[in-house]
């Protein structure tokens, strides 16, 4: 099968934005299953802290303003270094993953 010039480009932009979007996909899956694994049994699946063990240890509201307000270099301290009763989590997580963690909180505020 031959193609023209602009079918050719056309072919690989489609391939490239195909893997891109797959690439993303899967970055928010691993974030996900991050926060499933480290935060939903304080935070919950919605983020809320409402969890039997959030209420107890005082978790954060993930969706609330005095949360999402916090600009992402304070997050990401407190994913590392934990606050309160939050562990930290700098010593088992790499850089990469609190920043996809940082992310996936951001998420929260755009469920309102």
């Amino acid at each position: 099968m031959k193609f023209g010039p602009l079918k050719f480009y056309l072919m690989t932009f489609l391939l490239c934005f195909s893997a891109m979007s797959a690439y993303a996909q899967s970055d928010a899956a691993s974030a996900q299953d991050l926060f499933k694994a480290r935060c939903v049994l304080c935070h919950g699946d919605d983020g809320k802290g409402a969890t039997a063990l959030g209420k107890q240890m005082k978790a954060s509201d993930l969706n609330s303003s005095k949360v999402q307000l916090q600009k992402n270099a304070v997050l990401k301290q407190v994913i590392t270094n934990g606050k309160g009763n939050m562990p930290p989590f700098g010593a088992t997580l790499s850089d990469d993953q609190i920043s996809q963690l940082l992310k996936y909180v951001r998420t929260f505020a755009k469920k309102h």
